[in-house]
């Protein structure tokens, strides 16, 4: 017998685009020390926002450990405006295709991602916010206490939602996680930013 379905998406840069360099350039513009570039290159070198995003830090000290690390001058509201720099608009042609599909299969989000992130994302002042309606459950790094690649972090998702018995398909824009997803059993499929929805759409139809 075939086993149901169940579709597990990313966020970032698969249903919201993001644009990273844009809070690099945000706080380069509260110091002199570093440049963007510089504070890119640091932050992906010494993986500044892990702990944030796996929940082992308060905002506070995340925003004071960032700001000292790059010298930066601002005051709270400053410094969530330039972190939250790199969310774009989601576009509606995403929320109303998410919201066809979820009449067809159960969706969930999962996301690596952070409090002062998803409390912009989550508010139903954000652009074509509807599109976290369509989900059965959104699960998000900083709340799960574990961030993707991390194995358990699939198994979690898995025993909440009693999903053992399904196939699951995953959709992911960063190699490393689609990986470990592959390797855990999920379907994954590595997805280009430029061309996410037109990724997802053909092939969800190949699923059919």
């Amino acid at each position: 017998m075939k086993k149901p379905i169940a579709l597990v998406f990313d966020l970032g840069n698969v249903l919201l685009p993001i644009d990273l360099d844009k809070t690099y350039q945000a706080f380069a513009e509260y110091g002199s020390a570093y440049s963007a570039s510089d504070i890119k290159q640091i932050t992906l070198d010494e993986g500044l926002w892990v702990s944030y995003e796996s929940g082992l830090e308060s905002c506070d000290n995340f925003q004071n450990r960032i700001v000292q690390r790059f010298q930066l001058t601002c005051n709270q509201a400053e410094f969530k405006k330039a972190f939250n720099a790199l969310l774009l608009p989601i576009q509606p042609e995403t929320s109303d295709y998410l919201a066809d599909l979820k009449s067809q299969y159960p969706l969930y989000l999962l996301s690596n991602t952070s409090k002062i992130h998803s409390d912009l994302f989550l508010s139903t002042q954000y652009p074509n916010f509807n599109l976290f309606d369509a989900f059965t459950n959104i699960h998000l790094s900083f709340e799960m206490g574990l961030v993707k690649p991390d194995a358990n972090i699939y198994q979690q998702v898995c025993d909440l939602n009693n999903l053992h018995n399904h196939q699951i398909v995953f959709f992911d824009d960063n190699a490393l996680n689609v990986e470990a997803a592959n390797n855990f059993g999920w379907d994954a499929v590595l997805i280009q930013p430029s061309t996410s929805i037109q990724q997802i759409k053909k092939y969800i139809q190949s699923l059919c």
